[in-house]
């Protein structure tokens, strides 16, 4: 996985659904209210044993809605969101990031959001005989919480956590 996927999983796929629990209405009008929530600094601790502070300095742009990522103290990435609409899935987004590098971006990416649970899929990686799928799904708990899992597939149906964590908004 590429670096620039690694980072935009603390936030957005570590791109998650800051929707406090019982705002779905509000997030049923605005495809950006859950995206908004998650602005702010966040105390990032994954099983690996790191703890990141991250900060989100998001905003929406008109029709576009883009964050920038601040990972102890650098500024990385820029990720951007554009609503692609509802489906059974949710309220889903296509997704991109820009690094602070200036590296070619790779493709758009896939999140969905469904109250609570966001999943970011950030595709496939190998050759059309190994590929390994990619993905993090996020579960959060009100509005200040979230509990994340990087996974990875061989056949896109049985799933494996590479890394986990949880993320707290920093006080």
């Amino acid at each position: 996985m590429r670096a620039s996927h690694k980072l935009a999983f603390f936030a957005f796929a570590a791109a998650g659904a800051l929707a406090p629990l019982g705002a779905a209405s509000a997030q049923a009008d605005d495809p950006y209210a859950p995206l908004k929530l998650y602005d702010g600094d966040w105390t990032v601790i994954s099983s690996d044993g790191k703890t990141t502070h991250l900060e989100n300095h998001c905003a929406r742009t008109g029709l576009f809605f883009a964050c920038e990522q601040v990972l102890n103290g650098k500024s990385t990435a820029l990720v951007v969101f554009l609503p692609a609409g509802k489906t059974a899935e949710g309220q889903t987004y296509r997704t991109q990031t820009l690094t602070a590098d200036a590296r070619t971006p790779g493709p758009w990416f896939h999140l969905a959001i469904d109250g609570g649970r966001w999943l970011y899929a950030a595709g496939v990686e190998g050759d059309k005989n190994h590929p390994l799928h990619q993905r993090t799904l996020n579960r959060f708990s009100g509005s200040d919480r979230i509990h994340f899992e990087v996974q990875t597939s061989k056949d896109g149906k049985a799933w494996t956590t590479t890394l986990s964590g949880d993320e707290r908004r920093a006080p």
